[in-house]
């Protein structure tokens, strides 16, 4: 009896086919002897992609093949060994409404992260069930899940790596009693304000009385999978040119962050100062003797002198910590503790005439 793992269009179906003759069978009938794939040598199988490229290779005995078509199983073997690909699901989950919106308006399925023991309860066990199948066992398996998660040393990234993999093995029994298992891969993917997800799976059909041996030879075929580096060499030299573009783009948006951030402090400092003279003219207008004390207590919260410009009579704030002071006719000050230094003899800033200020209440 054939049983049938239906692929992954809605969900996992598994159910019994009517017809009696299994692959081995067949085979059997076309006058072809059954092999032992116990003893049979192991070799690498290459995994070929649309394009004809080899992506990597798994290590299975030499009389399974490996078939790299739509519409066959994964794998196939003597004895009615059959594996059969459970395309993956895609998930994604984010505490922010907004990327949440967006991914399901794009057609995209909103699901909290769930363990690989958690999917197999929550996803395959209900199917099983409706089919008269029953779970027997579920046990992880961390040699499949670092097989999986190799590929990350393959790839370039522009971030820290923060993927998890895990793996877990499901024995099932149909309605009548006829053994089979699934492989689940399970992918998370941590994303600034969002998780990516997926999971995807391997089902083994094969007679009962090979059952055994043929799971054993699965799980150890797909934890020796190894994947080839060249094959990831077009997509590394694009996220190295991408990194590469992206820090231009980023230097170019600092830089002009910073002249923006210089433009607005040197217009926040103009307006501020503006103010203050303002200020300063209305509190001397008003009553003297208050501005002087209200001015000093100014000074002394935001660590600032009073200046008089004997030129023009003006009032200006400077930083304290110096006894002298020059200023310019654009309102700008050297302040100094030196009483022989004078900026009109300095060969920085001699092509501006300075005068001294006066520090006043």
């Amino acid at each position: 009896m054939k049983k049938t793992i239906l692929l992954f269009s809605a969900a996992i179906m598994l159910s019994c086919n009517s017809n009696s003759k299994t692959e081995n069978g067949q085979a059997q009938a076309n006058g072809e002897t059954s092999e032992n794939t116990e003893n049979a040598e192991l070799i690498p199988h290459p995994m070929i992609d649309n394009k004809g490229q080899t992506m990597a290779q798994m290590t299975f005995p030499a009389n399974w093949k490996l078939h790299n078509e739509p519409g066959k199983a994964a794998f196939s073997g003597p004895n009615g060994i059959s594996v059969y690909y459970i395309p993956p699901r895609n998930f994604m989950y984010s505490n922010d409404q907004m990327t949440a919106d967006v991914y399901r308006q794009n057609g995209g399925k909103l699901r909290s992260p769930l363990s690989a023991e958690e999917l197999v309860r929550q996803d395959l066990e209900p199917i099983a069930k409706k089919e008269g199948s029953k779970l027997v066992k579920v046990y992880r398996s961390p040699e499949i899940a670092k097989s999986d998660g190799s590929i990350q040393n393959m790839m370039y990234h522009i971030g820290p790596v923060t993927s998890k993999y895990d793996a877990v093995v499901s024995e099932w029994e149909d309605k009548d009693g006829n053994p089979y298992a699934i492989v689940l891969h399970l992918n998370v993917n941590p994303m600034g304000n969002m998780v990516m997800w997926n999971y995807y799976g391997h089902g083994l059909d094969v007679p009962k009385k090979h059952y055994k041996s043929a799971k054993n030879i699965l799980v150890s075929g797909l934890a020796s999978l190894q994947y080839n580096p060249r094959y990831f060499d077009q997509y590394n030299q694009n996220e190295m040119n991408r990194k590469s573009s992206s820090w231009a783009a980023h230097r170019q948006r600092m830089s002009a962050q910073q002249s923006q951030f210089d433009a607005q402090q040197a217009a926040f400092k103009e307006k501020s100062e503006s103010i203050n003279k303002s200020i300063m003219a209305n509190y001397d207008s008003q009553n003297a003797a208050s501005d002087r004390n209200h001015n000093r207590f100014l000074n002394y919260i935001k660590d600032e002198n009073t200046v008089a410009n004997p030129k023009d009579g003006n009032r200006y704030q400077v930083q304290t910590g110096s006894n002298q002071y020059y200023m310019n006719e654009n309102g700008q000050y050297i302040g100094t503790n030196d009483p022989n230094y004078d900026p009109n003899r300095n060969q920085g800033t001699n092509n501006q005439t300075w005068n001294e200020v006066e520090i006043t209440d």
